[in-house]
């Protein structure tokens, strides 16, 4: 993951961080809820089971289970839903980690550098200087997107939950420019993702690596953005997402299981 300001976590290495987290989090995360519980009727629900982001084992061995505790019993058969858990939103996280490194690994395969300085959306808004960069932005930024992976998957695994593992994805463009579009469309819906699930982290230190790759996401975002010929910085605020919605976005370019 990305360094952040947390004095905490400031200087360490990724192995370090991870190994942080874990330790600070794994008492707190004891209880693994299912992903995006109750939310089934959801037009993009499909995406959660396709790419394994169901954490099916629940903590029925604790005592907790339907009808039991010091209640009167009165549920009558209904089951509150339960919020996701830290550990369901790195598995969240993941999700679209998966989908961005791979859109970027499968965009630098299908175009040359010579297309991505030429592709027509720049609409020759840039000098030769500021369009030559463009090649090594989009490697950058596929390799954040894969370092995100990779911690996301090191520290659900350190926490004893099975992380989500990538699909098959198709992504719809067909030239540089359709790109570009794509990827200021997957950037922003990161941004917003981000934004929507951060409030619902109870961990600190999980909190705060989420919030650096947030910054992180709002960087690529801004400067596709500013490539693609919208604005790097289009309001004062960003408005959050939510999960439901955000795996409808996404569910769109899963092709396979």
């Amino acid at each position: 993951m990305p360094e952040n300001d947390n004095t905490d976590t400031t200087g360490k290495t990724a192995d370090e961080t991870v190994r942080t987290i874990t330790e600070t989090a794994r008492d707190h995360l004891s209880s693994r809820r299912t992903f995006l519980a109750g939310t089934a009727a959801v037009g993009g629900a499909s995406l959660v089971g396709s790419t394994g982001t169901v954490l099916a084992d629940h903590e029925g061995e604790s005592g907790e289970s339907e009808g039991s505790g010091d209640g009167d019993g009165s549920s009558g058969g209904m089951e509150e839903k339960e919020s996701p858990s830290d550990l369901d939103i790195l598995n969240y996280a993941l999700t679209l980690e998966h989908l961005e490194a791979e859109f970027y690994a499968q965009g630098l395969e299908d175009f040359s550098d010579e297309e991505l300085m030429n592709a027509d959306i720049l609409c020759d808004r840039f000098c030769v200087e500021a369009r030559e960069k463009l090649p090594d932005y989009v490697r950058t930024v596929g390799e954040h997107e894969a370092t995100h992976v990779e911690q996301l998957t090191a520290v659900v695994e350190q926490l004893g939950g099975t992380p989500v593992e990538a699909a098959e994805y198709d992504f719809g463009y067909e030239d540089a420019s359709g790109f570009y579009e794509t990827a200021s469309a997957l950037e922003n819906t990161g941004v917003a993702a981000y934004a929507g699930a951060a409030p619902a982290i109870d961990n600190k230190e999980i909190l705060s690596a989420a919030l650096s790759i947030h910054s992180v996401e709002a960087r690529h975002a801004g400067t596709v953005n500013l490539y693609s010929g919208a604005s790097p910085f289009p309001d004062a605020f960003d408005q959050p997402k939510g999960m439901e919605e955000v795996v409808e976005i996404a569910s769109q370019f899963i092709v396979s299981e």
